[in-house]
């Protein structure tokens, strides 16, 4: 199975990059066996069909690149420093679940760990350093949106962080809070959700601007409680419509970053 998918424009590409780290969900079996299975921890929250919900972006010159595998066998948005085994909200290897349950039955050994970074982790951080090297080298800037979701959090619709004001311009994260409001979404910015991992390493690289995105599961999806175990439905008119308002807030973007 593929490490990424990767959508690029079919034209008019734009010097922007949307990273989504965090929507895929496959196990490999060898993991999976390390796993406990009652319940199985794989489905415990992740970043639920982002991948459908802005398949609409490289329509608008945005390139993609969205990561397959479950942020369980490796979290992509955290930094590659020791230990690389620990608790979910440091670690590259995660040892518990969002909801601080553990994982393992057989904790992985301190090879399998090294293999898992090799094997999944390098590769996608690889392909996004050359996506926006490639965009500096047609351009003088080059933009990179990391797209998340959330539950427990502000309840608000869009969480924006830039590590307040590090890691963006100020024309960049005001415009999407003036479209995200525009378009009928309740907006915070750098509330809680501030920049992780990928914001801050990208964005502290000379010109280029990163910015984190999170949207609350009830701005797309049915339901007012997300249980761990669940996998939400994605065919629904509400997840329709906010696919339809969210394409207006990413074109009203451009067009201010933008101009024709």
């Amino acid at each position: 199975m593929r490490l990424f998918n990767l959508h690029v424009p079919p034209e008019n590409r734009i010097p922007v990059v949307a990273s989504l780290p965090h929507s895929g969900s496959h196990v490999p079996p060898e993991v999976k066996k390390q796993f406990r299975q009652d319940p199985l921890p794989a489905f415990s929250p992740l970043d639920w069909h982002l991948e459908r919900l802005y398949d609409f972006l490289p329509e608008l010159g945005i390139t993609v690149i969205h990561a397959t595998h479950s942020r369980y066998v490796v979290n992509l948005n955290r930094s590659l420093t020791e230990p690389l085994f620990g608790p979910e909200n440091t670690c590259v290897v995660p040892e518990n679940t969002c909801f601080s349950k553990p994982l393992y039955e057989r904790e992985p050994t301190r090879i399998q760990v090294e293999r898992r970074v090799s094997d999944y982790y390098s590769p996608y951080h690889r392909k996004l350093s050359d996506l926006l090297e490639e965009m500096l080298q047609e351009s003088r800037h080059a933009y990179l949106l990391d797209l998340h979701s959330y539950y427990r959090g502000p309840e608000v619709d869009v969480c924006l962080g830039n590590v307040n004001g590090v890691t963006c311009s100020p024309d960049l994260i005001d415009a999407f809070e003036r479209s995200y409001r525009r378009h009928g979404f309740r907006v915070v910015a750098n509330d809680k959700w501030i920049g992780g991992h990928i914001t801050r390493y990208y964005g502290a690289m000379d010109a280029i601007e990163a910015l984190q995105i999170e949207l609350r599961f009830p701005a797309y999806l049915e339901g007012d409680s997300f249980e761990e175990e669940v996998i939400p439905d994605l065919d629904s008119d509400k997840f329709r419509n906010a696919r339809e308002r969210l394409r207006r807030v990413f074109a009203g973007v451009i067009n201010d970053i933008f101009p024709s």
